[in-house]
């Protein structure tokens, strides 16, 4: 079951930065494994399929870049300055 990219997001706000990267790293292998291997859509027959999965990952990578920026500036950029 696919779940929206902002119920993706909101399932990772509580890991570190590094964790985020891992996660992030994950959805580019599934990426760029079905665009190497794509199959015409009339050969599966299984819900979701392939194409919808693809789609979805490329929605939940914007979502994750971005709490990664975010992550990235509170736990390296602003860590000093105590900003929430």
């Amino acid at each position: 079951m696919m779940i929206c990219p902002d119920s993706f997001v909101d399932e990772l706000k509580d890991k570190s930065y590094k964790e985020l990267l891992k996660e992030r790293d994950k959805l580019i292998r599934q990426i760029r494994a079905f665009e190497k291997d794509k199959v015409p859509e009339s050969e599966y027959s299984i819900c979701p399929s392939p194409e919808v999965v693809y789609q979805m990952n490329l929605q939940y990578l914007g979502g994750l870049c971005n709490l990664i920026a975010e992550k990235y500036n509170k736990e390296y950029v602003w860590k000093d300055w105590n900003i929430e």
